[in-house]
């Protein structure tokens, strides 16, 4: 600290009040037990990355197509709200838009039995608690 006195029209600064950081501090990984670490193979990387950017287009593929068929049922019910709503032509759109939505998602492919594994032991490492011990 300085040896100026401090001015007493500001409020005491609590450091135990600091906000906390954004993010936790870097940590190398840990020394190796004799196993190589798959999160430094290159190309193991390069195919998570693809897979995790795939996933994200389906994600945003999915809210779009949610707001627009949202957006024709709310026109549809605009315009038909004077005379007993009527035909609901947003369906089509829907139907359409829906397959190739369908069709997209299975591009990417099912979760395998691997995967399903391994993101039960990404759970378990990070000490998420579990479902049942929630609802108790």
């Amino acid at each position: 600290m300085t040896d100026q006195p401090r001015d007493p029209a500001l409020p005491e600064e609590d450091p135990s009040r600091a906000a906390p950081p954004l993010l936790p501090p870097y940590q190398p990984p840990r020394a190796s037990t004799g196993r190589s670490d798959p999160a430094a193979d290159p190309a193991l990387r390069a195919r998570a990355l693809k897979k995790l950017e795939a996933e994200k287009g389906f994600r945003i593929h999915l809210t779009v197509y949610l707001a627009v068929i949202g957006l024709l049922t709310a026109i549809w019910l605009a315009t038909g709200l004077g005379n007993g709503l009527g035909y609901y032509w947003p369906i089509w759109p829907a139907l359409g838009w829906g397959l190739g939505l369908v069709l997209h998602r299975a591009s990417l492919g099912w979760p395998t039995e691997e995967e399903v594994d391994a993101e039960a032991r990404r759970l378990a490492q990070r000490g998420t608690p579990r479902r049942d011990a929630i609802e108790d």
